[in-house]
């Protein structure tokens, strides 16, 4: 599957599970305040009854009633008879014997609805057993609060369900984000092996193909198994090189850690290159003691004295203490690094000029550094040339 499927999936999935996890409450909420809705509608009407019941009981002229009220009763035939406290002509078919006759001696509440589908609640006030009085109101208002309730509730639901696909948009690219890197690396390794691979198996199928193309001397043989081999050990290199790379970047590679004289490496890898031309020079320093992994250190120093001395006629390296830091530079009088590749020559197949090999040297010095607890950088010379600065922590036995 697809990562991008995969996070659309996710989102929906996650945006479902906040929706119902949301719908509870909400729809608790919607019931309270649709509860006091209903609750507002009988107190008003209840109030109303009371006041009602005030003005007739004082004998106050109808008009001054607020709303439509009858006192009912109930016959001994059965028959219900009532008398309008206030005018009520508008609203006929109300069950006024019915509630009295169900509220049993008790005030109650009722809600009726009638055939021109209007809807009234109507609040009984008994009196004796058949007989009471009874005011009504249009639930019309409430009716509209309680759609206009339903429709925010249905709206909160949308928008919690829409805000849980987004966050689940984004959480869910946060969550892939490592597999799209393993991803990404994966890619850029097959890249980066068959760019690799593309020159040397070319330079090796040129040179076989022009040896068995007829009979050649000797010598001719030899010097076509000679660029063989050197396309071979080139490809060798350049796979090693990777498979470094990849050990360092996926934390595979762990530095063996023991004290090491740094300016004694430097002296060291200083003699053990020998350049068809050039000089390189380990400038004498005061003892520089870390914490590292020799081989690895020793990998690093001399992928950067090689990278320099290839583009230059002299390099040096000058170890030295700054700033409580181990720090080692290499310097060369060579054209530097292009400005435009400058801030990316640490990656995978960056020349620094066009006389550097495009290889992944300095990306591995990079990784070698990083994983030392330590800094790399590079930078173009006021005087002209490279340097390239290495920074690591001091030994703990020396800094404590």
């Amino acid at each position: 599957m697809r990562l991008g499927t995969l996070r659309r999936k996710l989102a929906l999935l996650f945006g479902l599970i906040t929706g119902l996890l949301a719908l509870s409450p909400l729809m608790l909420w919607h019931g309270v305040q649709a509860n006091r809705l209903g609750d507002d509608l009988e107190r008003t009407l209840e109030q109303q009854m009371e006041r009602q019941l005030v003005v007739v009981a004082r004998g106050v002229p109808a008009e001054m009633g607020e709303a439509p009220t009858w006192f009912v009763e109930i016959d001994e035939s059965g028959e219900e008879v009532s008398a309008p406290l206030w005018p009520a002509a508008d609203i006929t078919g109300l069950p006024l014997g019915k509630w009295i006759a169900e509220a049993d001696g008790a005030p109650a509440f009722r809600e009726v609805r009638l055939d021109t589908d209007e809807e009234y609640l109507g609040y009984v006030r008994p009196v004796y057993a058949n007989q009471g009085y009874v005011t009504v109101a249009s639930t019309l208002a409430r009716n509209d609060d309680l759609r206009a309730l339903r429709l925010r509730t249905a709206a909160l639901i949308a928008v919690t369900v829409v805000a849980g696909v987004l966050l689940g948009w984004y959480v869910a690219g946060l969550a892939l984000n490592p597999a799209r890197r393993a991803m990404h690396d994966q890619q850029g390794f097959l890249a980066d092996a068959a760019h690799e691979m593309r020159t040397p198996l070319a330079v090796i199928l040129a040179s076989a193909s022009q040896s068995l193309s007829k009979a050649r001397s000797s010598e001719e043989y030899v010097r076509s198994l000679a660029e063989i081999r050197s396309a071979a050990e080139r490809a060798s290199a350049g796979v090693n090189e990777m498979l470094d790379l990849v050990r360092f970047e996926s934390g595979q590679a762990i530095p063996r850690l023991a004290p090491l004289r740094l300016d004694l490496l430097a002296e060291e890898v200083a003699a053990s290159i020998r350049p068809e031309s050039g000089e390189i020079i380990a400038l004498p320093a005061d003892p520089v003691v870390v914490d590292a992994d020799m081989a690895l250190m020793r990998q690093a120093l001399d992928n950067l004295t090689r990278n320099a001395i290839r583009r230059a006629d002299e390099v040096e390296l000058r170890p030295a203490i700054e700033g409580g830091q181990a720090r080692l530079d290499v310097l060369d009088d060579g054209p530097g690094f292009d400005p435009k590749i400058l801030p990316r020559v640490f990656e995978r197949y960056q020349r620094g000029d066009r006389r550097g090999e495009a290889g992944m040297g300095l990306a591995i010095v990079k990784a070698i550094v990083t994983a030392h607890g330590g800094t790399v950088e590079a930078a173009n010379r006021p005087e002209g040339g490279a340097r390239v600065t290495i920074r690591l922590p001091l030994s703990r036995s020396i800094a404590g």
